[in-house]
């Protein structure tokens, strides 16, 4: 599967009092709240877009000629930390970070030193998870999203119980945007790559997808590259995508043409074919006799390749009816850490995640395999009572319940780890494994 960033669900944020906390950092109000920078905390969690840091060094410098804009406070909110009050940033991290570093660094113009920052603290009862993710997206309007970062948010508020049609409506999208990014999320993490390097752009990357699929995608797209990175030019177009596959044999053909005559060389009737075929096998295999014996090379699953060929695993829901699909799918990446993704389509409704070694760093993982299976069965059984959708596809989730059923019953091992996780949950307790550092 695709390797994105990872998916991290954080618990549900206690709010904090405002005036408290702004008494506690030292800070005033006059029209706006303005509160001395080291006393803002930044968590990169409650912002949707990755920190760019050479935006950040831009905006330090001209901090420092030129001052804080107070026209622009930052948007922030207070949550409860340890029993205290504390004030976090979620919109304007690239100026807070800016502040920060030219503070750090020194250097001001005369009169443009910082020693507050304007911020605009939203109420606490309209604080929570789902709520910055929106805001967060929509305040970035301005200089929009990536579809890559944009399916790393939709895909989240799917698993925070958002349905499409929340999503569709608050974002101002379309069902048809929200399948088209998880086609770009879910695709193999080398076309990431060229996506976020800017060589293809996110329409041509989908439309290759939806054409071919991810891993024919990536090959071909990944030849358009090397063809116009020789001619001098940084970006695959349509044109010059069309003009690399006109009668051009990939690597990847290559490779199973030359496997499909060794298969011939070495076939037991071989000696039966007529001279002239022979010779012409012998011909064409004596320029590479170096790799004749070499073991035929394995095809990868997206899975494996984001995982560097680490084991893998997966059970499929094959008694489920036509037209649905759920899976449950983990991998081992490393001697005791195990990732977990899920996929519940259903007509009309649905989610998918990604399979990513990345989660690691999150604490998104399980030290056996049994209960990375038993979180995915939460996850898909907590989909399927979601109260926006239960008037839906009954039939259809009745027969995926049944199947994780079947599977808990079938492997023992699962079903006392989901149980297990249910009691955890119900004691008020995170049911996933949160690491020091990890999720709070």
């Amino acid at each position: 599967m695709a390797k994105t960033s990872p998916l991290v669900l954080d618990a549900m944020i206690v709010t904090g009092n405002t005036k408290a906390a702004i008494k506690a950092a030292g800070g005033g109000s006059s029209d706006l709240w303005t509160v001395p920078p080291d006393q803002i905390h930044y968590d990169p969690r409650d912002n949707v877009r990755p920190l760019d840091h050479d935006r950040v060094r831009h905006l330090a410098e001209l901090m420092k000629a030129n001052g804080y804009d107070r026209k622009k406070p930052l948007g922030c909110f207070v949550r409860k930390v340890g029993g205290e009050d504390r004030i976090f940033v979620y919109e304007g991290q690239h100026r807070y970070h800016a502040a920060l570093l030219a503070i750090k660094e020194g250097g001001f113009a005369k009169d443009k030193e910082i020693d507050r920052l304007p911020c605009v603290i939203d109420e606490s009862k309209s604080v929570n998870r789902v709520n910055l993710i929106y805001a967060g997206i929509t305040n970035n309007d301005g200089e929009k999203l990536t579809p890559l970062q944009l399916a790393e948010k939709v895909i989240e508020l799917q698993e925070l119980g958002e349905p499409n049609a929340s999503i569709c409506k608050r974002l101002n999208i379309t069902d048809q945007t929200i399948r088209d990014v998880l086609l770009l999320a879910h695709a193999p993490a080398g076309l990431h790559k060229l996506v976020r390097e800017k060589v293809v752009s996110s329409t041509l990357a989908i439309e290759e997808i939806r054409a071919h699929g991810g891993d024919k995608a990536l090959e071909r797209l990944q030849n358009a590259a090397q063809q116009v990175k020789a001619g001098g030019k940084a970006k695959v177009t349509k044109k010059a995508l069309d003009k690399a596959a006109e009668g051009k044999i990939t690597s990847t053909q290559a490779k199973q043409l030359l496997q499909a005559l060794q298969s011939v060389l070495h076939d037991p009737v071989f000696g039966k074919l007529s001279p002239k075929t022979i010779a012409g096998v012998h011909e064409a295999l004596m320029p590479h006799a170096d790799l004749l014996d070499a073991k035929p090379l394995a095809k990868k699953t997206p899975a494996q390749a984001d995982l560097d060929d680490r084991q893998f695993r997966e059970l499929k829901g094959r008694s489920c009816p036509k037209g649905v699909t759920a899976d449950i799918r983990i991998a081992r990446v490393d001697r005791n850490r195990y990732v977990m993704a899920t996929t519940i389509l259903l007509p009309g409704e649905g989610r998918a995640q990604p399979l990513s070694a990345a989660d690691v760093k999150s604490g998104f993982c399980w030290a056996k395999p049994e209960q990375a299976f038993a979180a995915g069965v939460r996850s898909i059984r907590k989909f399927l009572t979601l109260e926006a959708n239960n008037a839906r596809n009954v039939k259809e989730r009745a027969a995926v319940s049944n199947w994780l059923d079947q599977l808990c019953t079938a492997e023992p091992d699962i079903g006392r780890a989901e149980g297990e996780q249910a009691a955890t949950e119900r004691a008020g307790k995170a049911a996933w494994p949160f690491p020091s550092g990890g999720r709070p």
